[in-house]
């Protein structure tokens, strides 16, 4: 017997029937634009829509946009392919906006289409300035390790070299390997000379793994030195507590018992 699938068909928009077709799309899995992510969100929405084939509708790709009305014969008459369109047009504008964080939702409030309200959006946000990836780079080559984790700090390192990639700036893998190396302490001084000194560019994935293996083993020498101090501070207590009992007996005992001793 054929097994059953639980996978649900895509539905596409169909230009020449539009009034068939009309899509309410969904977007709440769509993480909500804010001051900080619309690059991704902007490839999230726009991959949304590419898969049901209408991303016409933010970018014109398509003149989608009938008029509203045509004219037969000298006369003015209601343009049939307006309304499906219309329709279709806010469905999409209404689910785009409930994509936009409340805040920022202002900024679109004058906006009458769906390409209007992504123009706007791309108009305010899609145009990194020179002085923001300045930034970005000088924040790169700041960065340190520290006391983060090497997990922390390369997630650190990479969501700013990502971030470049998207303003259309990648870095150099091997300056980025570099800022990495840069910013790491001396206890990681053997996988700093054992990197530089390849004849091959390492990638990010490896060095990332070499890293977390260095890692490991700083945190395994420094666990020893650690093991005394706790014994000893828990023999101090102990010998501390048993005193105190012993004094405690002293000072209750009767004088009967004490002259007698």
């Amino acid at each position: 017997m054929a097994s059953e699938t639980t996978a649900e068909r895509t539905s596409v928009f169909d230009t020449l029937n539009p009034q068939a077709t009309l899509l309410s799309v969904n977007m709440s899995s769509v993480t909500k634009l804010t001051h900080q992510n619309y690059l991704m969100w902007g490839r999230q929405v726009r991959a949304l829509l590419e898969g049901h084939e209408l991303q016409q509708f933010i970018d014109g790709s398509d003149d989608t946009a009938p008029p509203a009305t045509i004219s037969v014969n000298g006369v003015a008459s209601p343009n049939p392919d307006y309304a499906p369109w219309r329709r279709q047009d806010r469905l999409l504008y209404s689910a785009l906006i409930g994509a936009i964080s409340l805040p920022l939702q202002t900024l679109v409030s004058t906006a009458n289409t769906t390409q209007q309200v992504w123009e706007t959006l791309a108009e305010t946000f899609g145009n990194p300035t020179r002085g923001h990836i300045r930034q970005l780079k000088n924040q790169i080559n700041k960065c340190s390790k520290g006391t983060k984790t090497i997990s922390e700090y390369m997630r650190d390192i990479k969501s700013k070299a990502d971030e470049l990639a998207l303003l259309g700036k990648p870095m150099d893998p091997d300056d980025l390997t570099e800022n990495i190396l840069g910013g790491l302490g001396e206890e990681y001084k053997p996988e700093i000379d054992a990197v530089n000194g390849r004849d091959k560019p390492i990638s990010f994935n490896e060095l990332y793994e070499r890293l977390l293996n260095r890692e490991a083993m700083i945190l395994c020498t420094e666990s020893p030195a650690v093991t005394p101090i706790v014994a000893h501070a828990a023999d101090s207590r102990s010998r501390y507590n048993n005193n105190n009992r012993s004094n405690h007996h002293q000072q209750n005992r009767s004088p009967h018992q004490a002259s007698y001793n």
